[in-house]
């Protein structure tokens, strides 16, 4: 009888442990890093809002490991519809004429709604004619420098596809070598490289950002699939992202470092012109994507692409991961006045 007893003890002791120890494995898969990659677009002060919650540890606080992979210009769009990356922070334009070929590429925020750029040609280049004919620089084809360069000639009264001839650099401190190289006459070059250039002699020609155009310079893209499939590991990369920009804001000195690291500059006069021009003067503490900015995009791309003529933009961008962060309260806590 004792025997009997003791037996089913055990077992009962051991069903217990065999749950406790199911639940510890539980509660450990629940405490493991979620994995994701972001890919930035641009060696560029606009990059700070994917290199800030790195480097300051604000993603690993939100429950993500991620891993951060730099491809230039409209490049980058390709690396989420091949899966490479599950976030992009690139062009809202690219992921605009990706969606248009047949992607479910979406904008769920825009973190710089202005073209974030100068034209920065030759000291030969006096004015608006002298424009026709030169030859110019662009990241890549599709890319903000593409689509920017077209919007500062159309400014002009000229014709972007027959007045100036465009070659790819594949970047934005390429732009300014090729210059340098004599290979082309100006580029779209934005913070800190434009304070470089300026440095050197060369003329800023344009201000974009100074433009009367709202329009999705730097945009967070991601796609359907993981809006639909992942909508926790989104709503915690929106909140370190949030938090990296006030961060970022708030502590010049580490931002200014972070900065220098990336772009592989160490003039910190330079660099505190493009924190203070860039970080504080276009990054948005919120970056709500807007139907005018996507109207825009649209607008300008239909000039170009007829798939693109009469489409509703609503169908381009999402809003209601954004909108989440602000029913939660995480906003007005981030932000309380």
């Amino acid at each position: 009888m004792k025997l009997r007893k003791t037996s089913t003890a055990i077992i009962v002791l051991g069903f217990g442990l065999g749950l406790l120890m199911t639940g510890l494995n539980r509660f450990a898969d629940a405490a493991e890093p979620d994995k994701i990659n972001v890919c930035y677009s641009s060696i560029a002060a606009t990059s700070i809002t994917t290199w800030v919650p790195k480097e300051a540890g604000i993603y690993k606080k939100y429950g993500l490991d991620v891993s951060i992979i730099y491809v230039a210009g409209a490049q980058a769009i390709t690396t989420l519809i091949s899966g490479d990356t599950q976030i992009v922070q690139g062009s809202g334009a690219a992921a605009v004429l990706s969606r248009l070929s047949g992607s479910d590429l979406t904008v769920i925020g825009t973190t710089i709604n202005v073209i974030p750029m100068s034209l920065v040609t030759t000291p030969d280049i006096n004015g608006p004619q002298d424009l026709k004919g030169k030859t110019f620089g662009v990241t890549r084809f599709g890319s903000l420098t593409d689509l920017g360069l077209r919007k500062a000639v159309s400014e002009f009264g000229l014709d972007p596809n027959k007045d100036i001839k465009m070659i790819q650099t594949g970047g934005v401190p390429e732009n300014l070598l090729f210059m340098q190289q004599g290979l082309i006459k100006g580029a779209l070059i934005s913070s800190p490289t434009l304070e470089r250039a300026k440095e050197l002699g060369y003329k800023e020609f344009m201000n974009l950002a100074n433009l009367k155009y709202r329009y999705p310079g730097t945009a967070l893209v991601t796609t359907d699939a993981f809006i639909r499939n992942r909508p926790q590991t989104l709503n915690r990369f929106l909140k370190a992202t949030l938090e990296g920009i006030k961060y970022a804001k708030a502590n010049p000195d580490f931002t200014v470092r972070i900065l220098g690291q990336y772009t592989r500059n160490t003039d910190t006069k330079l660099l505190a012109s493009a924190f203070k021009s860039y970080v504080l003067g276009y990054i948005r503490d919120v970056p709500t994507v807007t139907l005018p900015e996507m109207e825009a995009v649209m607008e300008d791309i239909a000039t170009r692409n007829p798939k693109a003529k009469g489409v509703d933009a609503r169908q381009f961008y999402d809003p209601t991961p954004l909108e989440q962060l602000a029913k939660e309260g995480f906003i007005k806590e981030l932000y309380p006045r």
